[in-house]
């Protein structure tokens, strides 16, 4: 057999792109949940300003580096694009709801509601005219929206406050998908991701400059933790990236679900979480609204909204 057989042999045997995107959304997911229960660890006695500041200088040191290598340095003046500084804007405030609600939710209950995402997305994309749903897609919505109200189980003297901050959160991160779709693709992702990172890292200098007796010295342990998730969300918002341009957005997208999954694990294997039968009806709800709404998109030849709305960690 000849080098060149071998090397067609070889290309046959690798899988698809596709195949090797929803590979890097199920990793990226792993990435993520890690990412979110490290955060929650620390959150027990760190302030979220506090995670939010040292957690982004460490990751906006690893994000040039990466940037750097790449050969986009200079394109970082994109930083300075309006959309691209709306966007981090939107991100910083995202974040300091995120980790806050983060910090009082179990973390299956907290990633179901934050899945709700793509959903809001939707239901914003067509109330401003972007985009336009049938019926059927309109109730794949709303019960997507029940599946929330499952998880959130709000009472008759109201809705539990970190809950109601992850759903706020959510809302926040579908307008900033939303921005997300405008910014000009001379705007590398790394780069608007590290505007991100910047701005979540001001905002979160900015609270413990306005509350500096909160601030708590961290531990050897928690400098470590806090390391390791500088180092998840670089690796998880890369890895999301690549999974939507390695492969088609209708089969890569779904596969962002399985971080309920592993929130699930994760929840019950450090904290003891047991969700109870509400939470995951709740749960299968928001999954199963947002699958049909992916299909019903493909059916019909349409952007994927949807599966543009992944909520990477923020």
């Amino acid at each position: 057999m000849s080098v060149t057989d071998l090397g067609v042999s070889a290309r046959g045997r690798a899988l698809d792109p596709t195949a090797r995107g929803v590979i890097a959304m199920v990793v990226g997911m792993a990435f993520q949940v890690t990412n979110d229960a490290v955060v929650k660890l620390i959150a027990a006695r760190l302030p979220a300003s506090e995670i939010m500041a040292l957690r982004g200088v460490m990751a906006i040191a690893l994000m040039l580096a990466v940037i750097l290598a790449a050969g986009h340095g200079p394109r970082l003046r994109t930083l300075a694009h309006p959309l691209v500084v709306l966007r981090s804007a939107l991100e910083a405030g995202c974040c300091l709801l995120y980790v806050t609600a983060l910090s009082g939710l179990g973390l299956a209950e907290f990633t179901s509601i934050v899945q709700a995402t793509p959903l809001i997305l939707t239901a914003i994309a067509v109330a401003i005219g972007w985009q336009s749903v049938g019926a059927r897609r309109w109730a794949a919505i709303g019960v997507g929206f029940v599946g929330v109200l499952l998880v959130a189980k709000p009472s008759p003297s109201g809705v539990n406050a970190y809950a109601a901050l992850a759903l706020l959160s959510a809302v926040i991160m579908a307008v900033r998908d939303l921005v997300t779709r405008r910014i000009p693709g001379h705007a590398p992702s790394l780069v608007v991701t590290l505007g991100a990172t910047i701005a979540v890292t001001l905002l979160g200098a900015a609270g413990g400059a306005a509350q500096p007796a909160s601030w708590i010295a961290p531990d050897a342990r928690e400098i470590i933790l806090l390391v390791g998730v500088a180092a998840l969300v670089c690796a998880c918002n890369m890895t999301i990236v690549l999974a939507f341009r390695l492969g088609d957005m209708a089969v890569v997208g779904p596969f962002r679900y399985s971080v309920i999954l592993g929130s699930l694990i994760l929840g019950y294997a450090v904290w003891g979480d047991r969700p109870d039968a509400l939470g995951l009806v709740g749960a299968a709800l928001i999954v199963g609204s947002g699958l049909y709404a992916l299909r019903r998109e493909r059916e019909r030849g349409e952007p994927t909204t949807a599966a543009e709305g992944v909520a990477g960690p923020v």
